[in-house]
């Protein structure tokens, strides 16, 4: 992610399933949300995977306009979300303690991201990396690490 962002864009749409680990490290797959920055080339972007939309970019969604631009900090957002799944096994926001079980719309999803009205989740198999992630997945967009700075994080917890 570090890379994609350094050379000037956007993938828009990660998640746990668009990365394969391979010899040389972790690598993206599915760009098809990805764009350079400064173009967008859709007239209607209606979100990414909910568990790991932004809430700035969830918010953008609802109340517009259109088209809605994806963006480098709401990557890393979906970056640290992605790295707490792989951990836990379980996605970043405790959608249950906030009263939002199995079934509820989309639309309502989005609106309670969109609102911070959903707890991060308390499962913590790895305190110290998830301390790490918890940070960026509470900051506001201009407080969040870069994806490059987020790698130096995740590498420092427990060294």
């Amino acid at each position: 992610m570090a890379d994609l962002h350094e050379a000037g864009w956007v993938h828009g749409d990660l998640q746990p399933q668009h990365g394969i680990h391979t010899e040389q490290g972790v690598r993206l797959l599915d760009f098809a949300w990805s764009r350079p920055l400064g173009t967008t080339p859709w007239t209607t972007f209606d979100g990414t995977m909910i568990h790991l939309t932004a809430p700035e970019l969830a918010a953008r969604i609802i109340n517009g306009p259109q088209p809605v631009d994806t963006t480098q900090t709401a990557d890393v957002y979906a970056l640290a979300g992605t790295l707490w799944t792989c951990v836990t096994g379980t996605w970043p926001l405790d959608y249950e303690t906030a009263g939002l079980g199995k079934g509820t719309p989309l639309d309502v999803l989005r609106n309670a991201i969109a609102h911070r009205a959903v707890p991060l989740s308390t499962t913590l198999p790895w305190p110290s990396l998830q301390a790490r992630l918890r940070h960026v997945l509470l900051a506001a967009p201009d407080d969040r690490p870069t994806a490059a700075e987020l790698t130096r994080l995740v590498k420092a917890a427990d060294a």
